[in-house]
């Protein structure tokens, strides 16, 4: 393992198999019992791993169907309102369901081989991603005197990246432009051992000084969730508060329930209140999910409430970080009984940090096991998010990532998780409009839909978010290209959209309004409207004056393409 690579679900002294052995001990102290069918830890590690239900893979594949497909009618139909019959496709492009990774920054801005292949395999398999240690709290303001940034200037394709930014926001606006969405982790965590609290909250922390560390603390929570704004889909407020309250025990008292915390609600009414609309803010920890840890579920659970029940706190997800060693399996019943157990309390789900670092398991148990969570998980109405702690051996806090040997050959479960993501649970369907309109199944996300015509083939992103099922109707426009430009047109096309019984031009949005080649357009290109106000009224049709220039017309086939204002795609197409 990097030395750079100090995170963070270690224990204090680095080793999470002794921290997992002491926490199954209080678990044995505790209530014993996790899930229902489920031991006690130190009898659970006896045992070999719980046998699936009989059929559990067949009722998530019905909660699948119900919770993150929708039906999809597509009709075709032309200006006068009658069907047309025409080949139509749609295909995915991105999945609504967060699967994630951690990243390490020095390792993603590295220049040799590994480093370039850990940046392909980035954006080729995940969709979210979140920092594994740099924006931790020291790590995150040591960096900000800057840092070298060459690489990141050469490769990120960020035109605004300043010259002096720290390896934070570097690696953050990365990942941004890779298109991922990005998770916060962590504003605070009081854990010693990862290097993640700055030199002098150590120092008030030795000397027992409250007052100060309630100030650097608030100050930094304000501070770093307000930098990053809504570039943060998420954020981790106070990582893993159950197993790590000094924070809380020197400003609040050590006798303190750290879940039920005073300054606990202190601090997330601070992130509430510097976090934009939109962002949700987090509570996180670890043994809430895997194994049959029941005192910390419970200890989990009040916190949630607690916090949910604090005014002026939003409290938007709980991260169930999710390491798994072979002892700590559970069934997928289990896996259900523990996310309704969380999802009653009214937020959103995240598998936050998932591993299977356990060098005593069979790999391809291991993937057989992460068969049966991921699609558990996924079925979940409630959960949001599939973070993976790391994809690849050699960039992993213990060595043993899911999905990559050090030497990128790729594991037993890198089969499953390709399979499942990209093919089972992926959209690539068409069909024919015979009597003016098809339906198919598609996963919720974004989509490409394509219908094909004589004189060419209409193309458009389609997002599809609701899984009662969507509709979606193409009107095929009349259109009149008039001449070419010259002088005594100004450098401009006039194109002229006619009315129809079904169909009156006025309704488009200029704003979506695009004219030009057929290649152009479906690249998103070509030439808006020189008016936002669309000429004519309506009765006999539009004309719309498009930039010469920008047409850039050739090849005998124009097209336009538009959205109305309830939400009708219309397509038109003429030879000139």
């Amino acid at each position: 393992m990097r030395k750079e690579n100090t995170d963070h679900s270690a224990g204090s002294d680095g080793s999470a198999l002794d921290r997992r052995l002491f926490l199954g001990m209080l678990g044995a102290l505790g209530a014993g019992v996790g899930f229902s069918g489920t031991a006690g830890a130190d009898e659970h590690e006896e045992e070999s791993a719980p046998k699936p239900e009989e059929g559990w893979e067949d009722e998530a594949n019905d909660r699948i169907g119900e919770h993150r497909v929708a039906d999809l009618e597509v009709s075709v139909v032309d200006a006068g309102g009658d069907p047309l019959e025409t080949e139509v496709g749609v295909e995915m492009l991105e999945h609504e369901f967060t699967f994630g990774t951690a990243i390490d920054a020095p390792r993603l801005t590295g220049d040799d081989e590994d480093s370039e292949r850990y940046r392909e395999h980035i954006p080729e398999l995940f969709n979210g991603a979140v920092l594994e240690n740099h924006h931790k709290w020291r790590f995150w303001e040591e960096n900000q005197a800057g840092a070298d940034t060459s690489w990141a200037l050469d490769h990120s394709g960020a035109d605004d990246l300043d010259a002096e930014a720290n390896l934070s926001d570097v690696a953050t606006e990365w990942i941004l432009d890779q298109g991922l969405d990005v998770r916060g982790h962590a504003a605070l965590w009081a854990n010693r051992g990862v290097d993640a609290i700055p030199e002098d909250v150590l120092e008030a922390l030795d000397e027992g000084d409250g007052e100060y560390v309630r100030e650097r603390t608030h100050e930094h929570i304000q501070r770093i969730i307000e930098y990053y704004g809504e570039d943060m889909l998420h954020w981790d407020v106070v990582n893993e508060a159950i197993h790590e309250p000094e924070m809380i025990e020197v400003i609040d008292g050590e006798d303190v329930d750290p879940v039920e915390a005073p300054v606990l609600a202190d601090w997330y009414r601070t992130a509430t209140e510097a976090a934009p609309e939109g962002v949700a803010l987090d509570v996180n920890d670890y043994n809430t999910l895997a194994g049959p840890y029941e005192e910390t579920r419970e200890q989990y659970e009040r916190q949630i409430e607690f916090l949910n029940g604090a005014d002026g706190v939003e409290l938007g997800g709980a991260g169930m970080q999710s390491h798994f060693s072979e002892a700590e399996t559970l069934t997928p019943g289990q896996i259900m009984e523990g996310l309704d157990r969380y999802a009653a309390h009214d937020v959103e789900l995240r598998i936050t940090e998932y591993d299977m670092a356990d060098p005593e398991w069979d790999e391809e148990d291991k993937a057989e096991f992460f068969e049966r969570f991921l699609k558990t998980v996924f079925s979940h109405p409630d959960v949001e998010d599939f973070l993976m702690w790391g994809f690849w051996d050699d960039e992993h806090w213990q060595g043993d990532a899911p999905l990559f040997y050090e030497d990128w050959e790729p594991k037993p479960t890198h089969e499953v998780y390709t399979d499942l993501v990209f093919e089972e649970w992926w959209t690539d369907e068409s069909g024919t409009t015979d009597d003016g309109s098809d339906s198919f199944e598609a996963f919720l996300g974004e989509h490409e839909l394509s219908v094909s015509f004589a004189d060419g083939e209409f193309r458009t992103e389609l997002s599809i978010t609701d899984s009662d099922g969507e509709s979606v109707e193409v009107v095929v426009a009349d259109l009149d290209v008039r001449g070419t430009a010259d002088d005594r047109q100004k450098g401009t096309i006039p194109v002229h959209v006619p009315s129809d019984e079904a169909f009156n031009p006025t309704a488009l949005d200029p704003d979506t309004v695009r004219f030009g080649t057929p290649e152009a357009v479906n690249a998103g290109e070509g030439a808006t409207p020189r008016s936002d106000e669309i000429a004519g009224d309506g009765r006999k049709g539009c004309l719309f004056h498009f930039d010469a220039d920008e047409s850039a017309l050739e090849g005998g086939v124009a097209m336009l393409s538009g959205r109305t204002e309830d939400g009708r795609l219309v397509v038109g197409f003429d030879r000139y």
